[in-house]
């Protein structure tokens, strides 16, 4: 399926990005606004974070009935560790979308990311919903996409169409994230739109099929995030009928191949990143092994360090696979690095060490664990650590 890069028009949706004054930086778009031209059919997943922020309490709540609206997305604060008064705020914010709209409050779902433990401005809010909802249009979901930016560098979109009948579907999707980013969720917000007719629990498939390949297979920095969703909503703009069978499936590539492209965004995006890895385990006993050795080798700082200096340490990487919990033999572990078998039967191969450093001197590259112990495999994408995560996330103010 082919995938384009950048936002484009979803038949029954509008957007909007505008300056609502809840970050700090004059003039930055912060409050983002999708709205469908009629209720639409939707699925979302959220943070599996413990503590979670106000709107993911209520998005929550109101997506159990698969059906939205609208949804607002504000950066700049989290609204969360803010007890009553940030639930209060949140169900205030919906409130002020929905009547600028003229839709049911129970249709608005609430994002937001930014500082924890902060509020925001209810005054400052309303007034950015009045331009966001002057500011509606099809072709703006490139604004939209900016307004929920955090420490990204740059704006994550992407789309593709699939058959329809005798015309075709679109699935869109834009997503922030660059720091806090782990498996299982990660720092993030993402949006997925499509002018297909599906209903609520095809949705919610297309979802669960598309997560554990994206969303819940990268890493920037370990680090779970309280604010994290991903949404898939339907306008059923391309036709009023039931999926068929082949175009369910269909549906369920372009979800998966939009959320795989977004999710490699985010980690290409990493603060302070130069480098995208994937981290590929085969070999592994169990499928389940060979997550548990790619999400520590993904997540180990010392790891990811050797990585940003091209140091084809392997001894690190064997470190982490064998502190990983799975079951591993030294003897029957190969690792390879951007194509370059560094280490076989359990010894390093010395003479390999200065074409693997040349390898990793590359935007992007590989690291190959192979266990020898059964069919077991999993990928994780990861990226390297440097001085600019740590710049960042020590100036970061709170």
């Amino acid at each position: 399926m082919e995938l384009f890069a950048g936002p484009c028009v979803v038949p029954g949706f509008r957007f909007a990005g505008v300056h609502a004054g809840i970050k700090n930086k004059a003039g930055a778009r912060d409050l983002g606004l999708g709205v469908a031209d009629a209720p639409a059919s939707a699925a979302a997943v959220f943070t599996t974070n413990r503590v979670k922020a106000a709107p993911v309490v209520l998005a929550g709540e109101r997506m159990r009935a698969g059906r939205l609206q609208a949804i607002a997305a504000n950066s700049g604060c989290a609204n969360c560790l803010t007890g009553r008064a940030g639930l209060a705020l949140a169900r205030a914010s919906c409130q002020a979308v929905a009547a600028g709209l003229k839709v049911a409050p129970a249709l608005v779902l609430p994002c937001s990311t930014g500082i924890i433990g902060h509020l925001y401005s209810l005054s400052a809010y309303r007034a950015g919903v009045e331009r966001a909802v002057r500011a509606l249009r099809p072709d703006a979901m490139g604004d939209f996409a900016e307004a929920i930016m955090t420490t990204d560098t740059r704006p994550k979109a992407v789309h593709c169409r699939f058959p329809l009948g005798r015309g075709a579907a679109t699935v869109a999707g834009i997503a922030k994230g660059a720091g806090m980013i782990a498996p299982a969720m990660a720092t993030m917000l993402a949006f997925i739109v499509t002018d297909a007719p599906a209903a609520p629990a095809e949705l919610r498939s297309a979802l669960g099929a598309a997560l554990p390949g994206s969303f819940h297979a990268i890493s920037v920095d370990g680090d779970m995030s309280t604010n994290d969703c991903v949404v898939l909503a339907a306008s059923a703009a391309a036709a009023r009928r039931p999926l068929q069978a082949r175009e369910r499936r269909l549906l369920d590539e372009a979800v998966a191949c939009v959320a795989r492209a977004l999710a490699r965004e985010i980690v290409r995006d990493g603060e302070g990143a130069t480098k995208l890895v994937e981290i590929v385990v085969k070999g592994a006993a169990s499928r389940a092994d060979a997550l548990r050795v790619a999400r520590k080798v993904a997540n180990s700082p010392l790891v990811k360090t050797a990585f940003y200096g091209c140091d084809p340490n392997v001894g690190r990487i064997a470190a982490a696979a064998g502190a990983s919990g799975a079951r591993l033999d030294p003897r029957r572990l190969a690792i390879s690095l951007g194509g370059v078998k560094v280490a076989a039967h359990g010894a390093l191969r010395l003479s390999a060490l200065s074409a693997a450093a040349t390898k990793m001197r590359a935007p992007e590259f590989a690291v190959e664990i192979d266990l020898g112990l059964g069919r077991g495999e999993a990928r994780m994408l990861s990226c390297d650590l440097s001085a600019g995560y740590v710049r960042i996330n020590a100036e970061y103010p709170t």
